[in-house]
């Protein structure tokens, strides 16, 4: 599946508060993009899932509901958290000039992890009065710590800040004479670049396109199916003579 033809994104470029905007635009394109490897979550995520899961079940039919109640939040938080992080998608906005390419990009947070914490509470308070209406004996100090996460995780939900903060906004940009080398993965829709800067960590000449451990030091630039034409047309045309972009396949890189 590719990883950024999920949803059309509009083009967002003139929302941006472009640093060149003195200069004129040639390209502009947006695009959502998981600029990540989602099926290592399916791996991080499948046992704190999968075990609460099963074990509350066992503990609630072997008559211990109190250890069937508390295994109950591991698992829903285990689903929150895969779904938070795991679908999370990172917006690109790309404004390209005759000079450079400058990026704006931040964190797409589904809309569904802010309506699971302003319902979590009511599922948590369900929850609690089900374990005690069938053990009238259990301690209510025990249900205590659930109800003040339930709380706590309601509150984030309701704080309008919240997302602002999480977006992570970030701005980016290189010139075209910077790129040093191009790799194209046409089956994920990018290109990933090998960049000259001031923070440049290693050495063009020692980066092996080749080796996956090398790629987190390439800069990934997304592209969908119907954009991918213009823009490897712009990226041939305004990248030295020198610079091939050769066909690969990129190892993703985690990203948090």
């Amino acid at each position: 599946m590719r990883r950024t033809g999920w949803r059309k994104t509009p083009d967002l470029s003139d929302r941006m508060e472009w640093q060149h905007a003195d200069e004129q635009a040639v390209l502009t394109w947006t695009v959502k993009a998981i600029d990540r490897n989602i099926m290592v979550w399916w791996y991080v995520f499948a046992l704190p899932v999968g075990v609460p899961f099963f074990l509350s079940g066992y503990f609630y039919f072997s008559g211990n509901d109190l250890l069937a109640f508390c295994l109950v939040f591991p698992f829903l938080m285990s689903v929150f958290l895969f779904y938070k992080i795991g679908m999370e998608k990172t917006v690109f906005v790309y404004r390209a000039t005759e000079q450079r390419l400058e990026v704006c990009q931040w964190q797409d947070i589904p809309d569904l992890v802010f309506t699971f914490l302003r319902i979590f509470p009511f599922i948590v308070v369900g929850i609690i009065l089900m374990t005690f209406i069938s053990s009238p004996g259990l301690s209510i100090a025990a249900l205590v710590g659930p109800a003040l996460v339930g709380i706590l995780l309601a509150s984030v939900g309701a704080d309008s800040n919240y997302k602002t903060i999480y977006k992570k906004f970030g701005r980016h940009e290189f010139r075209w004479s910077d790129i040093c080398q191009a790799m194209l993965d046409e089956k994920k829709g990018l290109l990933a670049l090998s960049v000259d800067g001031p923070t440049k960590v290693v050495k063009d000449e020692e980066i092996d396109l080749s080796n996956p451990e090398h790629h987190m030091y390439l800069y990934p630039i997304y592209f969908r199916l119907d954009q991918q034409e213009a823009v490897l047309g712009l990226f041939k045309d305004r990248m030295s003579v020198k610079v091939q972009m050769v066909p690969g396949n990129y190892k993703y890189v985690f990203a948090g």
